[in-house]
């Protein structure tokens, strides 16, 4: 069986059609004319300009623009409270550029500065206000500033697509997932969340290539936009152990960290008190109203019972967080076949939004291309993504009641907002159950019914000796194939792509 070429190359390989392999897209594209034809060949026929990485490309720059659109009337009308959060187009940038001065204070290297986003965001935060200098001190200043972020994350954006549809083997239209998702197209440029996202897209990119050191280099920068890349690494230490494979994860790790120190090291010789003050601040900070503990502390508000002080809630996230880890491992080790790696990143940044004191809906854009690789099925996907999507626009109704006090026509009170965050929450729960589903029960797994062990395994699916483990218990060693298994009820399946 071949594995995956970038779309374009000399070599050619069949791939996955999406309108022949997915039932809602080869429900939904009858309207023009049904799915492809059985008789063509994509990926070995010469598609002429249009290539698959072309039109990905095309769909997120479409994509990118109409996020910009959604952003529309707080550009014309500046971010005002309450009016950012009745008409949806809160953003952290101008917000930022306002409240913590960064058009004065260097962020994390001036002193004094109240910068609270994470060190990567403060660079980039600076190195933009530096670009928007020229445009004065007011409103078109904090504009550009909006602007020239916006810019970045759509160009960050279309490279996390092209690096998808290059990691997903020969699945490259599920990058479209990414491409085309409502959840980035609403919420991609509220924070600076999405460089995590293109970095980790790019560390799995480049582990699928077994290049494992620049891999971890990627790991560690998005580890500074981001605390989720850091229970990612420890997903792939678990892999690591399963196969056989420490020292090489081990060598991630150190590259990771190597990394980040890096990243951090200008800013603790400029200004060291800086980052130790913005991990304070982190640690003192209360929980976020999207968080269990946020939800947990309203509804004791509105009963009038005790609410959690913020020793509890840490102490409860600490756990949960210790349970999450504890998990992966167990998932990591005792699964009947070892998991894909997108299958287990995925759980590993799911699992950290849903149990961080800090979460907040817009922190779903770290899943969009972790669940294009590891569940790329169209119908949970979109389902989930319109929970995320519920659970945004409630909170920023909400936070035009709570931070606006404007009248219920304009904004929502409590039970509501706590209903959409819980269907959001539940939503993210049951992608995790599917993906776990699919662990346990391979036939399920989409991307192995094409009769691949890994697209993302890199040095995972390399040869090794079998360890007493897998001789007692019989399990198969990375990279072999174990005899295909049908649903109960199903007809055999005959190859998804001729």
């Amino acid at each position: 069986m071949h594995h995956s070429q970038a779309s374009g190359t000399q070599t050619r390989h069949p791939i996955v059609v999406p309108s022949r392999s997915d039932n809602l897209l080869r429900t939904w594209t009858e309207a023009v004319g049904g799915p492809l034809g059985t008789r063509t060949s994509p990926g070995q026929t010469n598609p002429g300009f249009f290539t698959v990485e072309r039109v990905l490309v095309l769909m997120a720059a479409v994509s990118a623009l109409i996020a910009v659109m959604t952003k529309s009337h707080c550009r014309t009308a500046g971010w005002t409270t309450p009016d950012q959060y009745s008409t949806v187009c809160f953003s952290v940038f101008p917000n930022a550029f306002v409240d913590d001065s960064v058009g004065t204070l260097l962020p994390f290297f001036s002193q004094g500065s109240p910068f609270e986003q994470p060190v990567l965001a403060g660079w980039i935060a600076a190195i933009t206000a530096w670009l928007t200098g020229s445009a004065g001190t007011g409103a078109l200043r904090q504009l550009a500033f909006f602007d020239v972020n916006a810019a970045l994350i759509a160009a960050a954006w279309i490279t996390a697509v092209v690096l998808v549809a290059r990691t997903s083997g020969r699945r490259v239209w599920d990058a479209a997932m990414v491409a085309a998702s409502p959840v980035l197209i609403l919420m991609a440029y509220v924070s600076w969340d999405f460089w995590a996202a293109a970095l980790v897209s790019a560390g799995i990119y480049l582990f699928a290539r077994k290049k494992t050191l620049s891999a971890g280099v990627f790991f560690g920068v998005a580890a500074l936009a981001a605390p989720y890349p850091i229970f990612i690494l420890m997903a792939l230490v678990f892999l690591g152990i399963r196969t056989g494979h420490v020292a090489k994860m081990l060598e991630l790790i150190a590259a990771a960290a190597i990394a980040w120190l890096l990243g951090l090291a200008p800013i603790m010789a400029i200004n060291p008190p800086a980052f130790p003050d913005y991990l304070k601040n982190l640690i003192s900070a209360d929980a976020t109203e999207s968080s269990l503990y946020g939800g947990i502390n309203l509804i004791a508000a509105r009963m009038g019972w005790p609410t959690l002080e913020i020793g509890a809630i840490n102490a409860m996230s600490g756990m949960l967080l210790i349970l999450l880890v504890a998990g992966l491992l167990g998932l990591a080790i005792y699964t009947p076949r070892t998991p894909r790696v997108a299958q287990l990143v995925f759980i590993a940044a799911a699992g950290f939004m849903v149990l961080n004191k800090g979460t907040e809906p817009w922190h779903a854009v770290w899943l969009v291309p972790l669940i294009a690789l590891a569940m790329p099925r169209w119908r949970p996907v979109l389902v989930w993504q319109a929970a995320i999507v519920t659970h945004f626009i409630a909170l920023m109704l909400f936070r035009s009641k709570s931070l606006g006090n404007i009248s219920n026509q304009h904004a929502i009170d409590t039970p509501f907002f706590l209903m959409a965050a819980v269907i959001g929450t539940v939503a993210t729960c049951i992608m995790v159950g599917l993906v776990i589903r699919d662990m346990f029960v391979p036939a399920y797994d989409v991307v192995r019914r094409a009769g691949v062990a890994d697209p993302q395994g890199g040095v995972l699916l390399e040869p090794r000796a079998e360890s007493l483990m897998e001789k007692d218990s019989g399990k198969e060693l990375p990279g072999k194939e174990l005899p295909r298994k049908e649903l109960p009820g199903q007809a055999p399946k005959i190859a998804e792509v001729r």
